[in-house]
């Protein structure tokens, strides 16, 4: 028997608009990009979705860890008030999650992630920028829907969402074409 490859696919469809497949687990869903479209060529700030195929890294969520850390083979954490990811590129800290109790503050932009309970219910960071190349983008995450484009993550229904925590590893790459 031949094994699948463990992998997402994200094809875009329209301009901000596509469909996300995991062929092993026979999930296919409708997909929000980035408002701009896609790239090859991401840069901070433009609205678009950076293609190519990426690890994924960290789960976050707006539910208990011990609630949650059952469901998933990967990292976990629940997203508090003191959570940061930096978006800001003459920061130290850039395309990085923060805890603004544990490190001094050198940024003047930053995504305070318990903005977003509806889109971060749950979200899984996707390594577009993996090197954290000031510029090149930050935070793009595959996270849960409010059915309208997204700065350049992907977005899907929570539904899903939650059944792709479940079933992703540490191998699981997504390719965004």
């Amino acid at each position: 028997m031949i094994k699948k490859e463990n992998k997402i696919y994200v094809f875009s469809e329209e301009k901000s608009k596509g469909i996300l497949k995991f062929p092993e687990y026979n999930i296919e869903t409708i997909a929000y990009l980035g408002k701009n479209g896609i790239t090859n060529k991401k840069k901070e700030g433009d609205g678009k979705t950076p293609t190519g195929t990426f690890e994924l890294g960290i789960i976050l969520g707006i539910f208990p860890k011990k609630d949650v850390a059952k469901l998933t083979k990967l990292e976990y954490n629940q997203i508090n008030k003191n959570m940061y990811w930096i978006d800001d590129i003459k920061s130290k800290h850039y395309n990085k999650l923060v805890d603004v109790t544990k490190i001094k503050k050198d940024w003047k932009s930053a995504e305070h992630l318990i903005e977003y309970p509806e889109q971060y219910e749950f979200l899984v960071e996707i390594k577009t920028n993996p090197n954290n190349i000031s510029g090149n983008g930050s935070a793009i995450f595959l996270h849960c829907t409010n059915n309208k484009p997204t700065e350049g993550c992907i977005a899907i229904d929570k539904s899903i969402m939650k059944e792709i925590i479940q079933k992703i590893n540490k191998k699981t790459k997504i390719e965004i074409r």
